[in-house]
């Protein structure tokens, strides 16, 4: 009887440390999506003029230059990765872009200063830190510290970073929006006949899918 009742009692023990641990051994796929969409609208009036002597008369034109104009962009990238229930992944998507960078030095003994210019190296893309693990009633806790970064296109050189860690827990197989931002800027120009007035905005987010394999 003793013997019996070890024999039971060991797959349920084991059963419990595998529950206890959080790791069945399945697979989960975790994709993660960024998207931003962006607006630039451009409005303005510009008045023109001129004089025109003919004959010994003077004549004048004129006329009024509008613009009205509305642009829309939308940027989306995505990485996905494969790992074990309760294990952690990371994957980098990326490329190294050169930029040039300046340093000035002063040379205490003759008291001065010179300039050297260089060459660094920035990387740019994307960069994901998961770990997922499996719950009761088909949903799944996911831990991720993602980042993304862009060259803006508004402003040439410029290297846009977008990074969020959290932890969350989503249902198998749905998406779900994790975060994001907004930005909007709104400048308005005046000229001596006319004005110019841009607006622009864009918003960013990250949306997180966790499938169970």
């Amino acid at each position: 009887m003793r013997l019996a009742a070890a024999v039971v009692l060991l797959p349920a023990l084991l059963a419990g440390a595998v529950g206890a641990s959080g790791q069945t051994g399945r697979q989960v796929k975790v994709v993660l999506e960024f998207e931003q969409h962006g607006q630039e609208v451009r409005q303005g009036a510009q008045g023109r003029g001129s004089v025109v002597i003919q004959d010994g008369k003077a004549r004048g034109r004129g006329g009024v230059a509008v613009e009205d104009t509305t642009t829309r962009t939308t940027r989306t990238s995505g990485v996905f990765t494969v790992v074990q229930d309760g294990g952690t992944a990371s994957m980098l998507v990326a490329s190294e872009v050169p930029y040039a960078v300046a340093a000035w030095f002063r040379d205490y003994a003759t008291g001065r200063g010179y300039l050297v210019q260089g060459t660094d190296w920035q990387r740019v893309g994307t960069v994901l830190v998961v770990n997922p693990t499996i719950l009761p009633g088909g949903q799944i806790r996911v831990r991720l510290v993602p980042q993304v970064s862009y060259f803006d296109a508004d402003r040439a050189g410029t290297v846009e970073f977008t990074e969020a860690a959290t932890e969350v827990v989503v249902p198998n197989g749905r998406p779900m929006r994790i975060g994001g931002g907004t930005r909007g800027i709104n400048q308005v120009t005046r000229q001596i006949l006319g004005y110019r007035q841009e607006q622009s905005s864009s918003e960013s987010s990250f949306i997180l899918t966790a499938t169970i394999l």
